[in-house]
């Protein structure tokens, strides 16, 4: 596997390469999503066996891939924006435009997000939460964080972004 592509940014900072490196890391984790499903039905209609670990595991490796590709979206322009608007813009308007939107939208949410996750992964850090299913997954706790380590790499990439609008080079 070669090493992720940073053509693609903006910017080259370390929290720009951070973010696509552990976007590029989590993508990756799509393969091993695919195959455990694929093993999964094979397992149920080959050999009539099935397995709740592995069920959770799934689930929880789409949580993960999904939250940790989060802050490379936002690196790399893949988030949600009103095109129709925002595409015949000056640069320096996208500039303002993207400047407001972290710092009343953006940094806001994720500072409300990471406030209101911090109880419920402290929860489980404190309970050593596992699964609820017998023969599901140990350590249910280590998932839930990624909520947090999610958000706060949103708030870095945010930064990085604003950073450049500032400067005038986002």
């Amino acid at each position: 596997m070669a090493l992720p592509d940073l053509d693609h940014l903006q910017g080259d900072t370390m929290i720009d390469r951070l973010n696509n490196t552990v976007g590029w890391i989590a993508s990756w984790l799509c393969i091993a999503l695919v195959l455990l499903q694929f093993g999964v039905v094979a397992a149920r209609y080959v050999f009539e066996a099935g397995s709740v670990m592995t069920q959770e595991a799934i689930l929880y490796l789409f949580g993960i891939m999904f939250m940790l590709c989060l802050a490379d979206a936002l690196a790399a322009g893949r988030h949600v924006r009103v095109d129709m608007i925002y595409s015949i813009l000056s640069p320096r308007k996208k500039r303002i435009v993207d400047g407001v939107g972290i710092v009343v939208f953006l940094v806001p949410l994720c500072a409300f997000m990471l406030y209101k996750a911090w109880f419920y992964v402290s929860a489980s850090w404190a309970a050593l939460e596992g699964s609820r299913e017998a023969a599901g997954l140990p350590g249910v706790y280590l998932f839930k964080t990624v909520i947090l380590v999610a958000f706060v790499l949103v708030i870095l990439q945010a930064f990085a972004i604003l950073a450049r609008c500032v400067r005038g080079r986002g």
